[in-house]
């Protein structure tokens, strides 16, 4: 059997890794696991305490008897900038090479801070004479790159590349059939970050990465009846996102929450519909991640949205070696390893 592949997807609650392994099907999901970081040690998606969240790595490596230390890193916070722009038609490489020359005006960030990728998405002709590439840029503050890499070296693995967490999330859950009827919306929902991706047929036209999730609503919760943030929590999974639970109080401060984060994900589809290619109507969102567990969140986007909305689960797709759990465990492990399982998809491109 041919090696496999880890993704590493380092939230702001919790850790996942997850390992990939070609087979002559689709690939297998051959050893996963999750850890809880230690409170604040991330923070909006970003790592802010590197020495807590390498010895909690370490103790994830060790409980998920990791033998390959190499591992493919995702990133996204508010410190990750997406932009779609057009410029003149290169060579790859080329392209690659010029880049820090032709980007300033696009990214709040000065170029000589950050490390630049990107993803082309089409080709065009301006006009008769002008041939354009319309790409996705990425650009990241190099600083929170570093701190990533050394908590992770600190950990004993080795990054061998770093990806963009939406980029993952389509790659595990976004449907790439060429009979696809239009663009699909993948909503990706953690603790302190949620990204967005429009794609159609694998191929992304809009990104947003809103540092916004779960921890808000359970943050409401703390403040509306005093409790502490793991207390809050077990009653925010108690409770529904119209409100429904054990306390009234909490129940409405996880309904105002969940309304005010439905209404973020419904201004981003709304801002994408202005943009220029996006004149196709949107057909589906598929929702990941451990807030898109909240028990009537799911129901909330349909209805804002108008779009049949459903839980991605990498194990509806890529079949798992070696695990213990059963079909009703995996479903509900699955949407939390997204990421993970995506990251690691990549590093078998």
């Amino acid at each position: 059997m041919a090696r496999g592949h880890v993704g590493l997807d380092i939230g702001s609650r919790t850790a996942h890794i997850a390992q990939v392994t070609p087979t002559k099907g689709a690939p297998q999901v051959t050893n996963f696991g999750g850890i809880a970081l230690p409170f604040g040690s991330v923070r909006e998606g970003e790592v802010v305490d590197h020495e807590a969240v390498a010895a909690t790595l370490k103790q994830l490596v060790a409980a998920v008897k990791l033998k390959d230390k190499r591992v493919h890193l995702g990133l996204a916070n508010q410190r990750v900038v997406v932009r779609q722009i057009d410029l003149p038609w290169m060579e790859t490489e080329e392209l690659r090479s010029s880049l820090p020359f032709q980007v300033q005006e696009f990214i709040p960030i000065p170029v000589e801070e950050a490390q630049l990728d990107f993803h082309v998405l089409e080709e065009f002709q301006a006009d008769e004479e002008t041939r354009m590439l319309r790409i996705l840029l990425v650009a990241a503050h190099a600083d929170m790159v570093r701190g990533h890499l050394a908590a992770v070296e600190a950990a004993g693995l080795k990054p061998v590349s770093i990806d963009l967490n939406p980029f993952a999330i389509l790659r595990t859950v976004g449907s790439s059939s060429a009979l696809a009827e239009g663009p699909e919306v993948l909503v990706d929902i953690g603790a302190g970050v949620t990204d967005i991706v429009v794609h159609e047929g694998g191929v992304p036209r809009f990104v947003r990465i809103l540092v916004q999730g779960g921890d808000d609503i359970t943050e409401a919760i703390s403040s509306a009846v005093g409790l502490d943030p793991e207390a809050a929590e077990q009653i925010k999974m108690q409770s529904t996102a119209q409100g429904m639970g054990p306390d009234p109080t909490a129940g409405q401060a996880v309904a105002d929450g969940a309304r005010q984060f439905v209404d973020e994900i419904r201004g981003s589809l709304d801002y994408y519909r202005t943009q220029v290619g996006s004149a196709s109507p949107l057909t589906r969102m598929v929702v990941t991640g451990g807030g898109a567990l909240l028990t009537g969140l799911r129901e909330s986007l349909a209805e804002a949205t108008g779009l049949p909305v459903e839980i991605g689960n990498p194990f509806d797709r890529f079949g798992t070696k070696g695990t213990a759990y059963g079909p009703d465990e995996l479903a509900q492990i699955g949407p939390t390893l997204a990421t993970a399982v995506g990251l690691a998809l990549g590093g078998a491109e």
